[in-house]
This record gives structure tokens, C-alpha cells and sequence, in this order.
């Protein structure tokens, strides 16, 4: 598994080698054993043949040390499996986590953009207005058809602005409804 001090994820301690090491030095010792078992037994084997025979029980021995080696790698990967398995739920967990939280920051995002664009048109919106106003305020004393005429542009403008003003607490209004 990944650690800080391990990033490839091989896990060579001590504690996971002991087993192994342990089980060397049994076939080991086994073998010497027999051996001077073997010697001990027959103290002069005739032919080479006899001697050879001798060590047939321990072929079987080790054949069943064998297996038992490869019934415990077997319980090993078992355990890294499973492990492994933990380690891909938990990142699935953290990628669903981490979805939300873009879904989440993209619609912040489209929501400020939102919020920039309906800032942007009634600022341009209030500058006509303004242009209008002091227009009408120039217009009114030696031309009062032109100044009328203004005067509706500028009702026209001002009604937009509070279409759009509306719109926003419309949508403020969405936007408490859907956190309560």
C-alpha cells in the first residue's frame, strides 16, 4: 500500500519477511535432521542407492512445504486484495467527493457570471439613463418638444433597469428558497 516513506507501495518490512525466513530455516533444519538421522540409523550405507532412498521421505517433505508455501502466498495476495479493494472504494469515495465539489464550484461560477453580465448591462443601462437626464435637463429650457421626447427614451431606459432589478430579486428569491 502507498505510504509518505514508501510511495511505490511495496511493503518490504520486517514483520512481512519474518514468516518467510522462518520457514526456510525450518526445511532447513528439517533436512539437516534427517540427515543425521539417516546417518545415525544406518551407519554405513552399502550403496549409494540406499542412501539416496534414505532421502526419499524427505522429497515428500519438502514437496509438502512447498505447497504450504504456495497456500500461504495464496493467503497473502488474498489480504492485498482485499486491501486493494478498500483502497478503491476510498477512491471512488474521494472522486465522488471531488465531482460534487466541481459541480458545486461550476455553478458558483456561471452564477457570478450571471451576476457579472447583469451588472454590466444595468451599469450601461444607468449611463444612458444619466446621458438622458442630463440631456433633458439641458433640453428643457429652450426646447421642451426635444426634452419630452427625452424624457421617454429615458422612461424606457428606467423601466429596463427595473425589469432587470426584478429579475435579480426573482432570482435571489430562487436561490433562498433552494438553501432552505
Amino acid at each position: 500500500m502507498y505510504s509518505p516513506t514508501n510511495p511505490e507501495g511495496f511493503d518490504d518490512s520486517p514483520d512481512k519477511l519474518n514468516p518467510l525466513i522462518r520457514l526456510f530455516i525450518v526445511v532447513f533444519l528439517t533436512w539437516l535432521i534427517s540427515f543425521f538421522i539417516f546417518i545415525k540409523i544406518y551407519n554405513n550405507p552399502s550403496t549409494i542407492s540406499e542412501f539416496g532412498d534414505a532421502f526419499g521421505a524427505i522429497n515428500a517433505l519438502f514437496s509438502g512445504f512447498a505447497f504450504a508455501g504456495i497456500i500461504y502466498t495464496i493467503l497473502l495476495q488474498r489480504k492485498e486484495l482485499v486491501l486493494q479493494r478498500k483502497e478503491l472504494v476510498e477512491t471512488r469515495k474521494e472522486l465522488r467527493r471531488s465531482a460534487i465539489a466541481q459541480e458545486k464550484s461550476e455553478e458558483a461560477l456561471r452564477m457570478q457570471i450571471e451576476s457579472m453580465k447583469l451588472t454590466s448591462k444595468l451599469n450601461a443601462l444607468n449611463s444612458i439613463v444619466e446621458a438622458l437626464s442630463q440631456e433633458y435637463s439641458s433640453l428643457m429650457s429652450y426646447d421642451i418638444p426635444s426634452a419630452l421626447k427625452v424624457l421617454k427614451e429615458r422612461e424606457v431606459y428606467m423601466n429596463q433597469i427595473k425589469k432587470a432589478l426584478k429579475s435579480i430579486e426573482v432570482d435571489i428569491d430562487l436561490d433562498d428558497s433552494k438553501e432552505h
